[in-house]
């Protein structure tokens, strides 16, 4: 049986990549595609589908972060089989994501050798991780290590503060009367001590920990 996939993600590249892979292997077909949250609720209004395969964040929407993102998805299609094309590879913002509904979970790198086995086992209900990732996520289960035990500074801890409220690196500078640079490193120093890669996961931390304004 072929699958009937719609595909979400901002990047035009991904999209005819991952299209390519998913139709040459014969699991399934793209029904329709979307390049942001607000297209993709609507695509999924009107197409009927099997499968889901979305970028976590896209921009140009009001569902910009992609937790909001999979809970409407829950909300509003609370039977459809989600799998998550992400560079991310944060274990405690991955188990967070698998924990909101998502059962597939592919890092972009590896899309073309490991999404057609996540699409057919999303579809049958199965949960699917990328060998990669869920290596991260077994090896931070069985590690002392973890956002519980990172200590920031109280100068990082407030930039992290301020950039998950909404500021930019330049109005945080303004308002803590510090130089951009200085911003600028002390969020890459956070970033670094916690694990994190990204904006998204960034964020993801300061909401878990109740640092959001």
């Amino acid at each position: 049986m072929s699958l009937r996939v719609v595909l979400a993600d901002d990047h035009p590249v991904v999209v005819m990549g991952v299209r390519a892979v998913i139709e040459s292997s014969g699991v399934g077909r793209v029904v329709a595609e979307a390049a942001n949250p607000d297209e993709l609720m609507a695509v999924l209004a009107a197409t009927p589908c099997d499968v889901l395969i979305t970028d976590f964040a896209m921009p140009g929407s009001r569902q910009v972060d992609g937790y909001s993102m999979i809970g409407l998805l829950r909300r509003q299609f609370p039977d459809l089989p989600i799998v998550l094309l992400t560079m991310m590879n944060n274990p405690a913002t991955l188990r967070r994501v698998a924990a909101a509904g998502v059962l597939g979970l592919v890092e972009k790198g590896a899309a073309m050798e490991e999404l057609p086995a996540a699409i057919q086992s999303a579809a049958r209900g199965r949960p699917y991780f990328s060998a990669s990732l869920r290596q991260k996520i077994e090896e931070a289960e069985g590690s002392t290590a973890g956002y519980g035990e990172v200590r920031l500074s109280p100068r990082e801890t407030e930039v992290v503060r301020l950039l998950a409220s909404g500021l930019t690196v330049t109005q945080i500078a303004e308002r803590l009367h510090r130089s951009v640079t200085t911003i600028s490193r002390q969020k890459g120093d956070a970033m670094r001590k916690l694990g994190i890669t990204s904006d998204a996961e960034l964020y993801a931390y300061a909401r878990e920990h109740g640092l959001g304004s």
